[in-house]
């Protein structure tokens, strides 16, 4: 489907959508999740996260760690997999866009239709920012790929090994200090600290 496309979904939080899920989220996600909690991005990473910090983690029962009896306890900064669902979203290589519909619940009490437009269900659940953030933080991914590519391109063969390795880590165990924003914030800014004072003096500690 493309935006055009005529679809509709209304949610009537039945909640089955919030079990058996692997919720991947990306740096912005924990971000905002983190502000609504009252946590720094490590905070947040350490207590609510598994697989190197890229997953949500899950109860016993296989339920969201946000669910509560009342449904999504932050509803409000929910990632974008549980924002766009029940649709997915694809960019290919040349920036082109498309979206299919992910498969429901046996049970859902969802109704589906053709009452919109996919944009119009885009627009409604907020999606515009984590599309934005998403496709800024694919951009700096590859360029750090082609970097690493040209760098060392013997452990740019082992990438298709480190996803597995990843998804077995220790949960609140983070697989790379660029997911923790406010860690990353907090070492440029000592990193132009001692920039300016280095352009006073003749040596300069860096920040741990």
């Amino acid at each position: 489907m493309a935006r055009g496309s005529r679809f509709s979904y209304v949610c009537n939080a039945c909640k089955r959508c919030c079990y058996g899920k692997a919720i991947r989220v990306g740096p912005y996600e924990p971000l905002r999740l983190a502000r609504r909690l009252g946590l720094t991005t490590t905070e947040f990473l350490a207590r609510h996260t598994e697989a190197g910090g890229t997953v949500l983690q899950t109860r016993e029962d296989r339920s969201c760690v946000f669910l509560d009896e009342r449904g999504c306890s932050v509803h409000p900064d929910r990632p974008l997999a549980c924002r766009i669902y029940p649709l997915a979203r694809w960019v290919d290589p040349d920036g082109n866009e498309s979206f299919g519909h992910l498969e429901s619940h046996p049970q859902t009490a969802g109704v589906y239709g053709e009452q919109g437009t996919v944009a119009d269900y885009l627009q409604a659940q907020g999606l515009a920012p984590y599309f934005a953030m998403g496709d800024r933080y694919g951009e700096v991914y590859e360029r750090m790929v082609d970097v690493l590519e040209r760098m060392a391109p013997d452990e740019s063969e082992r990438r298709a090994e480190r996803r597995p390795e990843i998804d077995e880590m220790d949960a609140g165990a983070v697989a790379t200090s660029f997911f923790d924003v406010d860690a990353a914030n907090t070492v440029a800014t000592g990193a132009w600290r001692c920039r300016r004072r280095s352009t006073r003096s003749s040596s300069c500690t860096s920040p741990r």
